[in-house]
């Protein structure tokens, strides 16, 4: 998988969050695959198997294991994937928390639209096949 473009994994417990980010992300020309969970617990999974092979936009708050407690075991586990959080919280407490992880480029706020979504890939494009 080393050689194939990255993949993004949405980690959202909004099902209509994931799927607009995922039709911005198609529109925006991603060429590879796009994958989604519902919560930490099920992002850590499939994470675990290949941590560098995603990149990650991450919810802050969900149940089960919210954002900040996947970044904290991702550290613990001392996996570094490329993480963008997603938030409708606009309380810089929590963007700068996270934004102290490695790993994290950038908050955004929800909704992540098509401007969102093209400066996300411009962070990415090294990583990531675009048009």
């Amino acid at each position: 998988m080393s050689n194939s473009p990255k993949n993004i994994l949405i980690i959202d417990d909004d099902p209509i969050a994931r799927m607009l980010a995922k039709r911005n992300i198609e529109i925006a020309g991603f060429k590879g695959s796009i994958h989604t969970a519902d919560n930490g617990l099920i992002g850590y999974d499939i994470l675990k198997k290949h941590p560098n092979d995603y990149v990650v936009l991450l919810d802050f708050h969900m149940p089960e294991l919210d954002g900040l407690g996947l970044l904290k075991l991702l550290q613990e586990k001392a996996m570094v994937p490329t993480i963008f959080m997603l938030s409708s919280s606009i309380l810089s407490k929590n963007q700068n928390s996270c934004l102290s992880y490695p790993g994290v480029q950038k908050f955004f706020v929800k909704p992540i639209d098509q401007l969102k979504t093209k400066e996300m890939l411009k962070y990415t494009k090294s990583l990531l096949e675009v048009n």
